[in-house]
């Protein structure tokens, strides 16, 4: 990961998702945190599917600590760009966990036989869906990086 090859300490998240509201709510659940985790934001499918195969192998810099993905983007679905997460790019092994509206026992299938590490559905209520994000990250986040736990 980036970090014990760049010294930062802090984490890198990627948000793959399209709407502004629930890009919003991830924010104000990582902000809740109060970590200083960095969020890199990309609102399409096409255009998350090129900046994750760009990633080197020896640039880890780039390469983020875990991958929120929502499964309805535009482009290219979250079901193919999992795909592609795990078969085309130096990024096998990052998280990635599926936030999405669909509580479908097919989607949800599908995610984990392409790897998902994870998938939580989307609360309706604000607040339950910035709880969530602080929980998910908060877990994710001490699991690929020990250091963080003992901050």
């Amino acid at each position: 990961m980036h970090n014990s090859a760049t010294g930062s300490s802090v984490p890198l998240i990627f948000v793959i998702e399209d709407n502004p509201a629930d890009v919003r709510l991830v924010r104000e659940g990582v902000d809740a945190m109060d970590t200083g985790l960095r969020l890199e934001v990309i609102n399409n499918g096409q255009q998350a599917a090129e900046r994750l195969t760009a990633i080197e192998a020896d640039g880890p810099k780039d390469h983020p600590d875990l991958i929120l993905l929502d499964l309805n983007l535009p482009g290219i679905s979250g079901l193919d760009l999992l795909r592609t997460v795990r078969t085309e790019t130096a990024l096998p092994d990052v998280p990635v966990v599926i936030v999405s509206s669909s509580e479908n026992a097919e989607d949800i299938n599908r995610a984990y036989e392409l790897a998902a590490n994870a998938y939580v559905t989307k609360p309706a209520d604000p607040d339950d869906y910035i709880g969530m994000i602080d929980a998910t990250v908060g877990f994710w986040i001490a699991a690929v990086t020990p250091s963080a736990s003992n901050d």
